[in-house]
C-alpha cells in the first residue's frame, strides 16, 4: 500500500509540474515565430524517448552533495524522484501540447479575439487542443508510472520512503517472487486505467450530461448601436511580396448593408479580413469598435452546441432562443462535430448575430444552405441594421446581393469597383463577366 501511495504521488505530482511549465510553453511556441522554432520542434521529438536512467544520473549528480542542487537535500527523497520524472515527461506534455495547438485553426482564434470573451490566451489555446493534450498528459502519466530507472538511482528504493510499484516488481522479481511482481503490476495498470478514462471523460464533455437540459428559451433584448462607421482609404495589402489588394477606399456608415461580390481569389476574404481587424494592412483604416465574422468556411468551438454562442452576457435561456431561431435547439447539448455543413453554418450565423456587434463581417454566409434557411438568415442582417448595426458580406450570388444590400461592389483583380461602374449592372443582372 505504501508504494501504491509513493507512486501516486511521485507520478501524480511529476505529472502536474510538467503540466504548469509545458502548456505555457506549448502556446508560446505555436503562437510565435522565431528563429530554430522547427528545430526545437525535432529536438523536443527526438527527446520523447529520453532514457530514464540518462535523467536519473543527471539528476542525481545536481542533487549530490557536490552538486548545484545539493544544499536542497532532495537526494533518495520523493521531492527528488518527482524532479526527476517531472524532467522525463516534460517534452511529451510540451511537444505534444504544441503540435495540437498548432492544429488548431486560426478561424476559431479568431472568433475569439472578436468576441467579448477575457480568458487568457494560452487557456483558450488549451481548451481547443484538449483532446491532444489529453493524450499528451497521459502519455507523460504513464511513462512517469511505468519508469524505474529514474527513480531507482534518484530515490534509492528506500522501503517505506521512496519504493514505488515498479521499483517493488524490479525487486520482487530479483528475489524470484514472480507471483507477487504479476500482482503489483496489474495494480500498476489498474492505476493507469483509471487515470486515462478520467481524461476520457473530461476530453468527451462526458460530464455535461448531467446538466444543461433546459429548453426553455427567451428572446434577448438587443442593443441600439451607434458609431458604426467603417472606413478604408487607398488601402493595399500584400503576402509574400504579392500584391493582393491595390488602393482599396471604402466607406460602411451605420445601418448599412455593403455587399462585396467576386470570384474565387479576386480578394474577397483579404478584405473581410482586414475590415475584421484580423489582418493588418497599409493605409488608413478605421474600424468599428466591435467586429463579429462568419468565416467562409463554418467553424465549431470545443464545448456543446449551445456553448458554441460566446457572448458574455446571453443567458442560458437567449442562447436557447438563437439556437431555435436557426433550427438548433434540440441539438443544444450535443458535440458540434456531429452537426451537418449546414447546421454548422447556421449555428456560426446565430454566433456572429448573438455578439451584436457593431459591424457584421459575413464571408459567403449562406453558401450551404437551402432556400427557406437563406431567407431566415438575411432576415438577421434586416434585424441588425433596423437597430443601426452595419453589415458587410462578401457573395458569388448576384441575386442575394441585390436583394439584401445597400451598397454593391465588385472586387476584380484585388480592386473595388463600386455600383456605378457598367460591370455592377451586368452582374446583378445575373451575367457574370469573364
Amino acid at each position: 500500500m505504501e508504494a501504491i501511495w509513493v507512486t501516486l504521488i511521485t507520478s501524480g505530482l511529476a505529472t502536474i509540474f510538467a503540466i504548469f511549465i509545458g502548456l505555457p510553453l506549448a502556446a508560446l511556441c505555436a503562437k510565435n515565430e522565431f528563429v530554430c522554432k522547427k528545430m526545437l520542434h525535432v529536438i523536443l521529438r527526438a527527446m520523447y524517448g529520453l532514457p530514464p536512467v540518462v535523467v536519473g544520473v543527471v539528476v542525481y549528480l545536481a542533487l549530490s552533495k557536490d552538486g548545484v542542487l545539493g544544499d536542497w537535500g532532495f537526494l533518495f527523497t520523493i521531492q527528488g524522484m518527482i524532479i526527476a520524472q517531472a524532467l522525463l515527461i516534460l517534452p511529451l506534455v510540451w511537444g505534444i501540447s504544441w503540435t495540437g495547438m498548432e492544429e488548431i485553426p486560426n478561424e476559431v482564434m479568431e472568433i475569439y479575439r472578436l468576441s467579448d470573451v477575457k480568458i487568457p490566451y494560452v487557456w483558450l489555446m488549451v481548451f481547443e487542443a484538449k483532446n491532444q493534450i489529453g493524450a499528451a498528459i497521459m502519455l507523460a502519466f504513464g511513462r512517469a508510472i511505468a519508469e524505474v530507472g529514474a527513480v531507482m538511482i534518484v530515490g534509492g528504493n528506500i522501503k517505506g520512503f521512496t519504493r514505488t510499484l515498479t521499483t517493488s516488481i524490479v525487486l520482487e522479481t530479483q528475489q524470484g517472487r514472480l507471483t507477487e511482481a504479476l500482482m503489483l503490476g496489474f495494480m500498476l495498470l489498474t492505476l493507469a486505467m483509471i487515470v486515462s478514462i478520467i481524461i476520457l471523460l473530461f476530453e468527451e464533455n462526458w460530464f455535461h450530461r448531467f446538466y444543461n437540459k433546459n429548453t426553455e428559451y427567451n428572446e434577448p433584448e438587443m442593443e441600439m448601436l451607434l458609431d458604426g462607421k467603417t472606413r478604408l482609404n487607398n488601402v493595399s495589402y500584400s503576402i509574400g511580396g504579392n500584391e493582393i489588394l491595390t488602393n482599396i477606399s471604402l466607406e460602411i456608415n451605420q445601418g448599412e448593408c455593403v455587399v462585396i461580390l467576386g470570384g474565387s481569389g479576386s480578394g474577397k476574404t483579404s478584405l473581410l479580413k482586414i475590415i475584421s481587424g484580423i489582418n493588418k494592412a497599409d493605409g488608413d483604416v478605421i474600424l468599428n469598435e466591435k467586429n463579429m465574422i462568419v468565416p467562409q468556411k463554418p467553424v465549431y468551438l470545443r464545448g456543446n452546441v449551445r456553448n458554441n454562442l460566446i457572448e458574455k452576457n446571453l443567458t442560458i435561456e437567449e442562447k436557447n432562443w438563437w439556437l431555435n431561431e436557426v433550427g438548433l435547439l434540440e441539438f443544444g447539448d450535443r458535440d458540434p462535430r456531429t452537426l451537418s455543413g449546414g447546421e454548422l453554418q447556421r449555428l456560426n450565423v446565430a454566433r456572429c448575430f448573438a455578439s451584436n456587434a457593431n459591424l457584421m463581417i459575413l464571408d459567403e454566409f449562406t453558401s450551404n444552405l437551402d432556400g427557406p434557411n437563406v431567407l431566415q438568415m438575411e432576415s438577421f442582417i434586416s434585424e441588425h441594421t433596423k437597430r443601426g448595426g452595419s453589415v458587410i458580406l462578401a457573395t458569388h450570388n448576384p441575386i442575394q446581393a441585390k436583394r439584401i444590400s445597400d451598397k454593391i461592389f465588385i472586387m476584380f483583380d484585388g480592386t473595388l469597383v463600386d455600383e456605378q461602374h457598367p460591370k455592377i449592372s451586368s452582374l446583378v443582372d445575373g451575367n457574370w463577366m469573364g
